[in-house]
């Protein structure tokens, strides 16, 4: 027997978004990242990224996100460019989104929906 898993959908993730897709923008993904639909991503030299969810010794994160990937990118051969992703005013739904992993410290997590809430950007 085959067993097959189905991964998140382009855009599955979200609840609601602003009207005429003022939420979203488009960037590049930097060369060697591999992401999800749902990822939560930050900018590094320009280019999105997976955010990495280091925190500072207050408890938050040291680069604040820029956003949530609209769709699945495969940069792992060189840098790809115009890629969605939801920059502001969403709902998006919290078991779709990917987010950076926990430290056995944990506070990863909190930190990082405080980042995306900054954005109007509000999992639920």
């Amino acid at each position: 027997m085959t067993t097959l898993t189905e991964t998140v959908h382009d855009g599955e993730f979200l609840q609601s978004e602003a009207n005429g897709f003022l939420s979203r923008e488009s960037a590049t993904v930097a060369s060697g990242q591999v992401l999800k639909a749902g990822q939560v991503v930050e900018i590094s030299a320009g280019k999105l990224i997976a955010a990495s969810g280091s925190l500072n010794t207050a408890g938050d994160v040291v680069t604040e996100v820029e956003g949530i990937l609209f769709q699945a990118v495969d940069a792992s051969g060189g840098d790809v460019a115009d890629c969605v992703y939801i920059a502001r005013d969403a709902e998006v739904k919290d078991d779709l989104i990917t987010y950076p992993t926990e430290s056995t410290a944990g506070g990863e997590k909190a930190a990082t929906v405080a980042s995306l809430e900054k954005l109007h950007i509000r999992p639920r």
